[in-house]
């Protein structure tokens, strides 16, 4: 990983644009009309029902930057016009009050809740990043891991598995390889301990459980040596590389399909290979289903159906057609067929734009988190809310 629109409050229903990918079975070609230098897309033809997933802006909050939301429907998040160390909750993602202050000049960077309400964050201070940890939904934080120059990359840094939580560094110190380390919980995160040690990785991208399976998936980058997904059955203690040495394990998030296998947007950077979305089997298989115009971050699977992936311009890569300049949105109602959703314009013209969906509220709208996003906050910070329907 090398490293999100302008948009009111009352949007009309989004009209899902194309961008290049393979075909699928039936579908031909058609010409792409939306510009911006996006690809083709193809279109559903005999044997192909004409089903897709289509989005509605609810909200759009350019004050807050929305971190989490528990298993309770409880949203979290830092009031961007006050101090990074208060923690905000909201009970609809809309109206927010302040629930609590971490001490010691330090600030929330990253914040996962466990399945018993316990929330684990990352937080930044003078001393480099650590984990905190707070029993009472935010009120309190006690500080319980020193991480240094290591950190989160995504609240998908942490997992939950058979009763024990885990966390999985990620670095930006070197571009060589880096020892990154897994640590274990077996008391809810109140004490830590190194339960594996990865060499050959730059970075430590994140981890998705299969508790179905007693399964713990890892992703790591960047390079094609550095790149790997691999996988767990012993609670983290010995790994199996299920894709490794390919650009296509470089990946940073992916959701759990019912097979055991995953799929996930690609965080590929550099040419000849393109970011995409795809299918990664328990086999080591690898099915791709759509082209990304930039690098993913983050994937995930709609309660009521479906699935969106968020795409990230890159500076630093050349992956993205001519005249790309924006962060992006894209959903499927099967996994298979993508169409885009929307565009997220840049602020900054020297920083990456990033469309991130990690969260989903009890009333069923996407949180989709924005950075250098033209019309946020500082930083282009903030979020909005989609709903999506499958037709």
């Amino acid at each position: 990983m090398t490293r999100a629109a302008v948009l009111t409050a009352a949007v009309a229903p989004l009209a899902l644009f194309g961008c290049g990918g393979s075909v699928p079975p039936g579908a031909t070609w058609t010409t792409d009309s939306t510009g911006g230098g996006a690809p083709a897309m193809p279109s559903v033809g005999p044997g192909n029902p004409p089903s897709r997933l289509v989005a509605e802006i609810t909200y759009t909050d350019t004050d807050f930057n929305l971190l989490a939301v528990d298993r309770a429907g409880t949203a979290y998040g830092v009031n961007l016009a006050a101090s990074g160390s208060e923690l905000w909750s909201s009970a609809d993602g809309r109206a927010w009050m302040k629930r609590g202050t971490i001490a010691g000049g330090a600030s929330f960077w990253m914040l996962q809740s466990l399945s018993d309400g316990t929330l684990l964050a990352d937080v930044t201070g003078s001393a480099g990043h650590a984990v905190a940890r707070s029993t009472d939904r935010g009120a309190t934080w006690t500080q319980v891991l020193s991480l240094g120059a290591y950190r989160s990359l995504t609240p998908h840094s942490f997992a939950e598995l058979d009763g024990a939580a885990y966390f999985l560094e990620y670095q930006v110190f070197t571009a060589g390889n880096a020892v990154i380390r897994l640590w274990r919980s077996l008391d809810g995160g109140a004490t830590w301990a190194v339960r594996r040690v990865f060499q050959g990785h730059r970075h430590g991208h994140g981890l998705i459980a299969d508790p179905a399976r007693h399964a713990l998936w890892a992703f790591f980058g960047d390079t094609d040596l550095q790149s790997g997904v691999y996988r767990s059955t012993d609670g983290g203690a010995t790994w199996s590389p299920i894709v490794a040495g390919s650009q296509d394990g470089d990946i940073v998030d992916a959701t759990l399909l019912t097979d055991g296998s995953l799929l996930c947007g690609q965080d590929i950077s550099y040419l000849p290979p393109r970011p995409g979305v795809a299918r990664i089997g328990l086999d080591g298989s690898v099915t791709r289903y759509q082209t990304l115009p930039s690098a993913s971050y983050s994937t995930h699977a709609i309660r009521a159906g479906g699935y969106v992936v968020g795409a990230t311009y890159e500076l630093d890569s050349n992956v993205s057609p001519p005249g790309w300049r924006q962060g992006s949105l894209w959903g499927s109602a099967d996994g298979i067929r993508w169409e885009k959703l929307l565009d997220v314009p840049q602020l900054d013209a020297k920083q990456d734009v990033r469309a991130d969906v990690y969260w989903e509220l009890p009333s069923g709208e996407l949180v989709i988190n924005v950075r250098n996003a033209a019309g946020f906050g500082p930083g282009g910070l903030g979020y909005f809310l989609m709903r999506t329907t499958r037709r």
